[in-house]
């Protein structure tokens, strides 16, 4: 896809994520497009490691990091970046459309040899808090139907 750029430097981050389905479709997506650095904070407490929808992803879900806040999860990354479906809240932050995001996000990476990007995704529940989305640079909105804006949260990971 992007040769010369380093996946390796790219984390997902699901906070609270609390369906272990959800985290396992998250790792498949996240292993088919290449990306490898899974962190997870406060997960719902079922078992999410052996999710079977993590279908050629068991190593990458078995080697995802746990932390217990977003700022922790964060806070080796140069860049982070939220996700929201914004919905009737007030926000801060400069929000882009996925299209955007992504050049900004190959542009960072291709910048230097350093520094992390984390992607954030809320819990399935109600996204990211308004303390998650304040350790964010800027968020990102996957354009959808005003009727649906939320997606499902392996979906969303695969769409960005």
């Amino acid at each position: 896809m992007f040769p010369e750029l380093d996946f390796d430097r790219v984390l997902v981050v699901l906070v609270r994520a609390r369906n272990p389905l959800n985290i396992g479709a998250a790792a498949r997506a996240m292993s088919n497009f290449g990306f490898l650095r899974l962190r997870v904070v406060n997960p719902y407490p079922p078992a999410f490691r052996q999710a079977r929808s993590a279908v050629g992803a068991a190593a990458l879900l078995a080697s995802a990091e746990d932390y217990g806040t977003v700022a922790e999860a964060v806070a080796d990354c140069t860049l982070v970046v939220g996700t929201t479906a914004v919905r009737k809240r007030r926000l801060n932050h400069t929000i882009s459309r996925l299209e955007h995001g992504a050049r900004v996000l190959r542009e960072h990476l291709a910048s230097g040899p350093s520094g992390r990007v984390a992607l954030l995704f809320g819990s399935e529940k109600i996204g990211l808090s308004n303390s998650d989305l304040s350790l964010c640079h800027w968020l990102m909105r996957i354009p959808t139907c005003e009727g649906n804006i939320s997606m499902n949260l392996g979906q969303a990971v695969a769409v960005c």
